[in-house]
């Protein structure tokens, strides 16, 4: 018996460890309604970090939100990530513009920053 419980007691731990595991969609971001997967990366890191991009997939679940994930990224690349500690960005395509077109390449949308030194 004492060995079943011990059984019991390790899975019940095991499954609870393996719950916390990972990231919840209910913790994610939205954007217009929308999780959207963003990822912002240098364009030429042997160059500079100043100059990147954002690829925003699946945009045509809001063109709006895809808007708004890619400056949330191009923000956090430029604060954290290329470690220039602002929030001022150089946008080719001003992602907070609706009237600018957007640039896309199948339904991943793309975006071109500068960090503002």
């Amino acid at each position: 018996m004492n060995r079943k419980l011990k059984s019991a007691g390790v899975l019940l731990l095991s499954a609870a460890v393996l719950a916390g595991c990972g990231s919840s969609f209910s913790d994610r971001t939205l954007y217009d309604g929308v999780a959207f997967k963003a990822k912002a990366k240098p364009v030429d890191k042997k160059v500079t970090r100043a100059d990147f991009r954002v690829e925003v997939s699946k945009a045509s679940q809001s063109f709006k939100g895809a808007r708004m994930a890619a400056h949330h990224a191009g923000v956090t690349y430029c604060l954290s990530e290329a470690g220039y500690g602002t929030s001022d960005i150089v946008w080719d395509v001003d992602p907070y513009d609706p009237e600018a077109e957007l640039r896309l390449d199948g339904d991943t949308a793309i975006f071109h920053g500068t960090c503002d030194t």
